[in-house]
């Protein structure tokens, strides 16, 4: 069958500025700046402080952030920030590594670890079922929690540094509420991911991951799944164990397209949940519509 898409409309998130423009508040040479690692922490940041100028270093949705080679400018325009912004949990160590542990800019959501994912595979067992919400899974930005923590502490730094600012994190933490509350009414059906992007999403939802854990323990630790991991898998799509599966597409992989495929043959629904926003996305906009294309596919179920 062809891959069953969902259309829902995306809700519009009314944000003054964006990330990649200066706007004339942020002109003035006394103006606060902000550093992101990515995109992601750039929307979050100028819904945040839409006056004040936020500037990702990786901007191209395409780029992976795990392997990213930062420049020498990239790390000048850190240095000179006021406030850096960061995911944390090795995912984009590449920027605050150079940088002293205490340094007193940096926000993050996850302890600011190296990127090592060894023992990740023995936490496996402990995350069977639903409830992922002590896995220390790089993909944070799908986290609500975090996510509005992120953007209250980013508020109350700008206004210590400026009391004069004007800072809006209502914007994103009544977002994450809205968001959190529509992930809890999620149908409980079960799910599988291709990898694990959604964790954090699903955390606190009653959905049940039926991923195979030896598959499941592999893409933790970015290895490779064994020949018998991916067979366990192909069997529980096609005995019906798996009611939706979660891909990403920007991490297309031979195992995981074979995966996405023989779902489509055996009519289970595939909703992509992507890494990264791309360049005319706003990051709040593709998690609501993750939400959104989590439920309609277990509506359908």
């Amino acid at each position: 069958m062809k891959k069953l898409l969902w259309t829902l409309p995306v809700i519009a998130l009314t944000v003054a500025g964006c990330s990649s423009t200066t706007s004339d508040a942020a002109a003035a040479d006394d103006s606060l700046t902000i550093v992101t690692s990515t995109q992601v922490w750039a929307d979050i940041a100028s819904a945040v402080a839409p006056d004040i100028t936020v500037a990702p270093i990786v901007t191209d949705g395409d780029s992976d952030p795990h392997s990213f080679e930062p420049s020498a400018a990239d790390m000048a325009r850190v240095s000179e920030a006021d406030i850096i912004v960061v995911g944390g949990g090795g995912y984009d160590s590449w920027l605050y590594d150079s940088l002293p542990e205490d340094d007193s800019r940096i926000i993050h959501a996850l302890d600011l670890s190296e990127h090592d994912h060894e023992g990740d595979e023995a936490d496996t067992d402990e995350h069977a079922g639903h409830d992922h919400a002590d896995v220390d899974n790089e993909h944070v930005w799908y986290s609500t929690e975090h996510v509005a923590s992120v953007a209250q502490d980013l508020a109350d730094k700008i206004v210590k540094l400026d009391p004069e600012a004007q800072v809006t994190p209502e914007v994103v933490t009544e977002k994450m509420n809205e968001l959190h509350n529509s992930i809890h009414n999620i149908p409980a059906v079960s799910y599988a991911q291709t990898e694990t992007i959604a964790d954090h999403l699903l955390s606190h939802s009653e959905l049940v991951d039926a991923t195979p854990a030896g598959y499941r323990a592999s893409t933790l630790s970015h290895g490779e799944p064994t020949a018998a991991d991916i067979a366990e898998f192909q069997d529980a799509i096609r005995n019906g164990d798996i009611d939706i599966l979660i891909n990403n597409p920007q991490s297309a992989a031979a195992v995981s397209t074979s995966l996405v495929e023989l779902a489509e043959e055996n009519n289970v629904p595939v909703v992509e949940i992507y890494e990264s926003p791309q360049s005319d996305e706003n990051f709040l906009d593709v998690f609501t519509q993750a939400v959104d294309d989590l439920t309609a596919a277990a509506n359908q179920v």
